[in-house]
């Protein structure tokens, strides 16, 4: 029960602390690390395709890991394309790769394909 209430405590501290600077909009959680998306971020390009920008949140590191995302719905695939790794607390940059990854696939029923309908749909 304690570490639940701990759980619980630090997403709610989290989610609405980083809130403030960004639209970062609950996704999901497990143990100490939240999922989220920045819903200030999402840009539709074209028919299916979207840019957006993810993060994931490590409490018990002190970090927050971006991640700029297309993903093409159409052919349900997303590629990162660049990402950061920064200090939680104070958002300082610690590292930036701009490599580009190849595009992945996705199911509806993965973790992707559930976060892509909470973007696209809200659900």
């Amino acid at each position: 029960m304690k570490k639940f209430l701990l759980i619980l405590s630090t997403i709610i501290l989290l989610s609405s602390s980083i809130c403030a600077a960004e639209d970062l909009r609950f996704i999901d959680a497990l143990d100490d690390t939240g999922y989220y998306y920045d819903a200030e971020s999402v840009q539709t390009e074209s028919d299916g395709v979207i840019k957006v920008q993810m993060a994931v949140i490590k409490a018990s590191l002190n970090r927050m890991y971006t991640y700029d995302v297309r993903i093409t719905h159409t052919e349900k695939t997303y590629e990162i394309l660049s990402s950061k790794i920064l200090s939680y607390d104070t958002r300082a940059v610690i590292e930036i790769n701009d490599n580009r990854r190849s595009p992945r696939g996705y199911s509806d029923r993965s973790e992707m394909g559930q976060m892509v309908s909470l973007i696209l749909y809200g659900r």
